[in-house]
């Protein structure tokens, strides 16, 4: 019988197969058992191909350091007393696409700064959290500050993390207590143009708009036209007067659009009555000389002054008239004299 024969025989009759060589054996092992971790000393070792990289706080939550180096190219506006609402637009973005904006509003807080260590019984090792927190937080810190102009620096002197930072500003310039929305209101009442443009005066109404609503007093729509209309210029009082008739009122933007209209196609009333001042009146001509009148009169006439003697018993000086009149009579009379 060929080995053929006999494999198709032993494979028939069910016999035993025929033991590996140790090659295979080692192969069919390694498939079938499951796959080990490398020992430590490999990761280890400095003569592997890839060094082990130490990856702080294991089995943590924390994350790499944001280094927040750009916030001065990316939030342009820095902060004074009254632009805490557009200062907050700018900033409260910024600080969630980094992913750090959980610093600012309190949601983690400070991790205590010392663990127990069993060995001695007591809290003496650092926290590596704590540490990680206290460097994150700096830095957010940092930048904050760094937006603040000096008007406002000494509200936050007392400050040390960023959380202070941002709840201390919130409050001194954003605070809903009753002063601030009676000064709030009074500032809407008084707002008037004056010698301002369409843009800025709306966009004065526009902010105080905004700090009201922050402060959890918000007003109107229709408030709010009311208060823009009665402070413009009286060139306005007719589209003041077709806007008021709208059922609806209109939005700022809307608002805005309209006066802009209005102010373009009426820009040069508005600059004779509102731009242009008035210029100085000019000072009348000065009247010409009395002698300069006599001296011509004597230039042009040369029986002036030879005929004066023979006609002066004649000639009467008229009781009535300008100078120019009497000098006009006298050549006439001393040359009617001498025929």
């Amino acid at each position: 019988m060929d080995s053929t024969a006999a494999a198709d025989f032993s494979l028939s009759t069910g016999g035993a197969a025929q033991p590996a060589s140790p090659p295979q054996a080692a192969a069919a092992g390694a498939l079938s058992s499951p796959q080990q971790p490398p020992p430590a000393e490999l990761v280890s070792d400095s003569s592997s191909q890839v060094p082990a990289v130490p990856l702080p706080l294991m089995g943590t939550h924390t994350t790499a350091i944001v280094p927040l180096a750009n916030t001065h190219q990316v939030v342009s506006l820095k902060l004074t007393n009254t632009n805490y609402l557009y200062w907050r637009m700018q900033m409260k973005p910024y600080l969630l696409g980094q992913g750090v904006f959980h610093f600012v509003d309190g949601s983690v807080p400070c991790p205590p700064s010392y663990i127990f260590d069993s060995s001695v019984g007591s809290s003496s090792i650092i926290s590596p959290s704590f540490l990680h927190w206290k460097q994150q937080d700096q830095l957010i810190l940092s930048a904050l500050l760094s937006s603040l102009c000096v008007d406002v620096l000494h509200l936050v002197v007392d400050c040390s993390t960023s959380h202070c930072v941002w709840r201390t500003l919130e409050k001194a310039l954003a605070s809903p207590s009753n002063s601030r929305i009676m000064q709030l209101y009074g500032s809407f009442q008084d707002l008037r143009q004056g010698d301002s443009s369409v843009s800025l005066y709306m966009q004065q109404a526009k902010l105080l708009f905004d700090e009201l609503a922050a402060a959890g007093r918000p007003i109107s729509l229709e408030d709010f036209n009311l208060y823009v209309f009665r402070g413009l210029h009286g060139e306005f009082k007719d589209l003041v007067t077709s806007l008021i008739t709208k059922a609806e009122p209109l939005s700022s933007a809307d608002l805005h659009s309209h006066l802009l209209t209005h102010e373009f196609l009426h820009k040069n009333s508005f600059h004779s009555t509102v731009v242009a001042p008035s210029l100085p009146q000019q000072p009348p001509l000065l009247p010409t000389p009395q002698f300069s009148t006599h001296h011509a009169m004597s230039h042009h006439s040369p029986n002036f002054s030879h005929n004066r003697g023979r006609s002066r018993g004649n000639w009467q000086q008229p009781k009535q008239g300008p100078i120019c009149c009497r000098l006009a009579t006298k050549p006439l009379a001393a040359n009617q004299a001498q025929f």
